[in-house]
């Protein structure tokens, strides 16, 4: 992997780690007095300091970037995913990877785009209380990667992965009334993203 492909995907872990925990606090599925408040992209997040909580993000980053090492495009979507107490899935933040190009995208050397637009991201998580309808009670969530069957399968034989065995999920159910809320993207040289959230309202309704 290039030094470039290493600062991308440096990048992109830093801001997935953000988000999850931007997510996390402003969706009030955790106590607020686990976040403590950090400074990065020239504004204030919300940081998460539960070691389970945090065990777990960082094995699903490390899980990311060995796939992204492996092949810079075998990842297709990353999902943190809601679920009421049903297990129904009833919110979808999706990190879509794919769909976007590489051409005819902007020049950013020192990153500088890269950075106003992933801040702008956080601000827009910072306020999704007014977008979104609240989460039921007993919510859960978890982190989906959508990759591909023979990224999986090395995923699975790496070593730095084993102790954080990930499964397929086929037969996962899929939200029925969909709301689709566009939040950004990024086609900059050193990143290639669009963020949206999905949101089944009348699933959260249920008690």
């Amino acid at each position: 992997m290039s030094d470039d492909k290493i600062v991308a995907t440096d990048i992109l872990l830093e801001f997935l780690e953000v988000a999850f925990n931007q997510i996390l606090f402003f969706r009030n599925l955790y106590p607020k007095e686990i976040f403590v408040k950090k400074k990065i992209y020239s504004i204030c997040i919300y940081v998460s300091e539960h070691p389970e909580l945090n065990e777990y993000i960082k094995n699903v980053l490390s899980a990311i970037r060995e796939l992204v090492k492996e092949d810079e495009n075998s990842v297709k979507t990353v999902n943190l995913v809601f679920y009421n107490k049903e297990k129904e899935p009833i919110e979808k933040f999706v990190f879509d990877l794919a769909k976007l190009q590489a051409n005819s995208t902007e020049k950013d050397p020192y990153y500088l785009k890269t950075e106003e637009s992933l801040r702008t991201i956080c601000l827009k998580l910072s306020m999704c209380e007014t977008y979104l309808k609240p989460l039921p009670e007993d919510s859960s969530f978890s982190i989906e990667i959508e990759t591909y069957e023979t990224a999986h399968v090395s995923l699975n034989e790496n070593p730095h992965c084993e102790d954080f065995p990930w499964i397929i999920n086929e037969d996962a159910p899929e939200m029925i009334n969909k709301n689709l809320l566009p939040l950004k993207t990024i086609k900059t040289d050193c990143l290639n993203m669009q963020m949206y959230v999905i949101e089944d309202e009348n699933k959260k309704c249920i008690n």
